[in-house]
């Protein structure tokens, strides 16, 4: 029997093991003790459906770089967080030496991204891997999302320390200490990221790059000039307030999985979700390319943002020191990397992921690729050919050595 999207949003910090008919899966609250140099940004939290517009009109005025005028300074963020995780492997395996995908999901998603319950979980990346290819993965709930931890949606809640969270993971499945998988040490681990979780994936692999053996970006390019257009046309708004149901304040600093009351989400004031399906539509999918059902269940399921990620969504490296296998996949008409055109480059690279390669100096020949998903949008997997873009990137990881043996 599968496991339930219910089951997932009430669970304990105790682990619960849950077996499908082709996976077995264990869900765990993971503690994690991490530190990175972040950005203290002196600004106003917007905690209002009033204040959030102004946040976004300043993010995206143009001609000036908002994160550097608000950016005060520098300091270490540093505690210990719960990371909410989902470690699934092929039900009887007998793989003497597997690889683990560890898998990032974007703003508005959650790590049921990566195993969609809708449509009887016909759209399930993990149901795919591990079916067909017998990978084993590790998806989880990025800091500040769902049933893992929430700071202060500013100045704590930003991309690195979510980046050495990723770290912190992967470290643990690398060394055999991973606590659903003990005393199993992966020789060979691939992370794979779906649009903010690629960024921080692209970062993983640069500040970090011994942890990874290769890396898969969809929802990516490295041209940002389009997600403005991301951030205007969410009509971003506060999650309790637009979701009532689901979302309320927290007035202290940290939100976990023990908060979670009766389906209620407990995060501070600041965290923020796109306003409306017709929001989430222009957000992640091409039209005529999905069930329109699926766009409902987006809405029910939709997931947090803070103004902190968005402020430090875009500080990556231009050259990626990395050296390994990388992938990049975009859906043709992805809107924020690519302003609904990924074909669209003025001549200087076949596509707008192919011209990644740029920032990857270190990595040669065949390993890398890009591809563009035909009749896609952002949300790759949200579309009616998920399951082929899948197959793209699983094939071209098997091939470069990256499969179970």
């Amino acid at each position: 029997m599968k496991h339930s999207t219910h089951l997932l949003f009430t669970l304990s910090l105790l682990p619960t093991t849950v077996i499908a008919t082709a996976k077995i899966c264990i869900n765990a609250s993971i503690p994690v003790t991490i530190s990175a140099r972040q950005a203290v940004f002196n600004i106003e939290i917007p905690t209002t459906n009033v204040s959030t517009p102004d946040f976004f009109l300043n993010l995206t005025q143009q001609g000036r770089n908002f994160t550097d005028i608000a950016l005060e300074g520098y300091q270490t963020t540093a505690g210990t967080y719960t990371i909410s995780t989902m470690y699934c492997k092929p039900d009887g395996d007998n793989s003497s030496d597997p690889t683990i995908q560890v898998l990032t999901h974007g703003i508005g998603f959650d790590k049921t991204y990566w195993d969609l319950p809708y449509n009887n979980f016909n759209y399930s990346y993990i149901d795919v891997a591990i079916s067909k290819y017998s990978y084993h993965t590790l998806s989880f709930d990025r800091l500040g999302t769902g049933q893992s931890s929430h700071g202060n949606p500013l100045n704590e809640i930003q991309s690195f320390i979510e980046v050495s969270a990723t770290a912190a993971l992967t470290t643990m499945l690398r060394n055999g200490t991973f606590p659903s998988a003990p005393g199993k040490s992966y020789s060979r681990i691939v992370h794979i990221g779906h649009s903010f979780g690629s960024a921080q994936t692209y970062a993983l692999a640069h500040l970090y790059p011994n942890l990874t053996d290769g890396i898969v970006l969809t929802g990516f390019t490295m041209n940002s000039s389009f997600v403005p257009y991301f951030a205007a046309g969410g009509n971003f708004q506060q999650a309790s307030e637009n979701q009532p149901s689901r979302f309320a304040n927290l007035p202290t600093s940290h939100g976990t999985a023990n908060e979670l009351i009766q389906g209620l989400e407990v995060v501070p004031a600041g965290y923020m979700v796109s306003s409306d399906a017709a929001a989430n539509k222009y957000l992640f999918l091409k039209p005529g390319c999905y069930d329109a059902s699926i766009l409902t269940y987006a809405e029910k399921t939709k997931q947090t943002v803070t103004p902190g990620e968005l402020l430090t969504l875009g500080s990556l490296p231009m050259v990626n020191r990395f050296a390994g296998p990388v992938m990049v996949m975009v859906g043709d008409a992805d809107l924020p990397y690519c302003g609904s055109d990924c074909f669209a480059t003025g001549g200087v690279a076949d596509s707008l992921a192919a011209a990644v390669a740029e920032s990857f100096p270190n990595v040669v020949g065949a390993d890398f690729e890009a591809y563009v998903q035909p009749d896609a949008g952002h949300g790759i997997n949200l579309h009616y050919n998920a399951t082929g873009a899948y197959g793209v990137w699983l094939d071209w990881l098997g091939e470069r050595g990256l499969a179970r043996s």
